[in-house]
């Protein structure tokens, strides 16, 4: 029974449409360098809308100043670290890829990418670098503020638990450049 309402429900929408002169195609397709034509704008006021010249005044891309203050914080994180808490505890950052390792043996690769906000930071970051770790497979993404960083120490919190993670900069030519 029910395939038979399917079936007669399926059939009444075939006749309305054919009834009212099927659905419109277009005849000609503009060519690919052509300009691209509307109906109108989206709202009543001819200064809003479609009808819009390009270029307008906003802005969607990050500013040179951003994209350099990012890669500057990143160029900065880039080296081989030593937890200050654990001498085995170990992370090595390049090109924006952090490997953790404890006691020689590698734990987790994962992406590092600055960001503006942390979400389950509690109270006010805004006066603190905020970077991201997400895994490689993608499935946990990690949210610190950069306390201090220096040539020597790096000082993490981690959000939301606020814990304070302080890391010390390997030496060139020692630990991880060996391996």
């Amino acid at each position: 029974m029910k395939l038979n309402l399917k079936l007669l429900a399926g059939s009444a929408a075939a006749i309305a449409l054919a009834a009212c002169g099927g659905p419109e195609t277009v005849e000609e397709t503009p060519a690919p360098d052509g300009p691209i034509e509307s109906e109108g704008s989206l709202t009543e006021d001819p200064e809003v809308g479609l009808d819009e010249e390009p270029g307008g005044d906003m802005d969607m891309s990050m500013s040179d100043t951003d994209a350099d203050a990012d890669n500057e914080t990143l160029s900065a994180l880039e080296g081989d670290w030593v937890s200050g808490d654990d001498n085995l505890s170990e992370m090595s950052i390049l090109d924006g890829t952090v490997t953790m390792m404890y006691d020689g043996e590698v734990l987790s690769t994962e992406t590092l990418q600055t960001v503006d906000s942390c979400p389950d930071a509690p109270g006010d970051t805004s006066s603190l670098e905020l970077i991201t770790m997400t895994s490689a497979e993608g499935n946990e993404t990690l949210c610190y503020g950069i306390i201090a960083l220096t040539e020597e120490e790096l000082q993490l919190t981690s959000y939301p638990r606020g814990n304070t993670l302080t890391y010390m900069r390997m030496p060139a030519g020692s630990g991880l450049d060996e391996e």
